[in-house]
């Protein structure tokens, strides 16, 4: 297994253990109750990656800082890639930025949730991370929690011991120098848990990503649509060689397209969303705009031609699937019946 590297003059090496074994997934601790209290999710699940990570040794600081943009700009101790804290969503003419993830509603309980990619990563301080390595990793014996794409270390001062709090003494990037004069970040350890708010080093290509992208029945990627979703539970399960995912909650304000052709709101539904495989899945997909539907519509498709065998989708609490005329995303196979509850 490969895991994170550091390089200087073309020297390479491993940078850090957890436990003993390299991380390279980037998914956090088992025990990390990802995903619990999102409210604006887009579907997607947190699923293994393999990511290798370069940091350079010996970071340079640049003539002038660098604004981060939509995307990673650094990666925690434990393999998880931590981003700028703005969604991909559009920009904000009033504002020149783009929306907040945290202001809207789609990180979890640890600070990160589940990207476009599938790739779990955080947006925020991960705060489930920095309790799990605990005060002395932390305050005492003063260890970084991350590094950012320039190379400098990301500290949690203060997270535990507020005697070590350096708030005040941060620069606008969210650095400062220690004794030593060796430049580090430093979370906010409070609301609204900033990471760092621009690089103070020269930014570099540090991480590559292979992995393979989720499908439907059609073989097209799914890429899954923002919606009005509180996740209640999120878990995964191995099926031989399929990874099942689900993920529990309330569905809240959507506008569902029902096979007869009408539409129904919803104001509070409970459900699951799950993926094991592309003849196996209950996802929601938008439906084809029409001069008869206002607004956007949705409908749940529910696939269950080729679910695994031990996993038990009948009980499952799904959503009523839409058995209506082919949309772009649907053709005219139906989705099976809808198990009873």
């Amino acid at each position: 297994m490969r895991g994170w590297l550091l390089h200087e003059a073309g020297q390479q090496c491993e940078l850090f253990r957890w436990q003993g074994a390299v991380f390279l997934e980037g998914l956090p601790d088992p025990d990390d109750p990802i995903m619990r209290g999102i409210v604006g999710t887009n579907q997607q699940f947190p699923t293994v990656h393999n990511y290798d990570f370069e940091i350079l040794l010996k970071p340079r600081i640049a003539s002038q800082p660098t604004p981060t943009e939509a995307g990673p700009m650094g990666v925690a101790v434990n393999g998880v890639p931590i981003f700028d804290p703005s969604t991909q969503g559009p920009v904000n003419k009033a504002k020149g930025k783009r929306p907040s993830a945290f202001e809207e509603g789609e990180l979890d309980v640890c600070g990160g949730h589940a990207g476009r990619g599938d790739d779990y990563h955080y947006h925020i301080a991960p705060k489930c991370l920095i309790e799990d390595l605990g005060k002395k990793w932390v305050d005492v014996d003063k260890k970084p929690i991350g590094y950012a794409m320039d190379g400098f270390p990301i500290h949690a001062l203060g997270w535990f011991n507020k005697g070590n709090a350096v708030e005040a003494q941060l620069d606008p990037c969210r650095g400062m120098k220690d004794d030593s004069g060796n430049y580090f970040y430093n979370v906010k350890t409070s609301s609204s848990w900033d990471v760092l708010n621009c690089l103070t080093g020269e930014p570099q290509k540090f991480a590559r990503d292979r992995w393979h992208h989720r499908v439907d029945r059609t073989g097209k990627e799914i890429t899954g649509i923002p919606m009005r979703f509180a996740i209640k539970d999120s878990m995964r399960t191995s099926h031989g060689r399929d990874v099942c995912h689900v993920t529990t909650g309330m569905l809240q304000g959507e506008q569902l397209l029902l096979t007869s052709g009408k539409t129904r709101r919803v104001n509070a539904e409970e459900g699951a969303l799950f993926y094991c495989n592309k003849a196996c899945y209950g996802l929601f997909f938008e439906a084809d705009k029409s001069r008869k539907i206002r607004g956007r519509a949705i409908y749940y498709d529910y696939i269950v031609s080729g679910c695994p065998g031990g996993f038990d989708v009948a009980s499952l609490r799904t959503f009523t699937p839409y058995e209506g005329p082919a949309q772009k995303r649907k053709g005219p196979p139906g989705t099976g019946k809808r198990p009873r509850q």
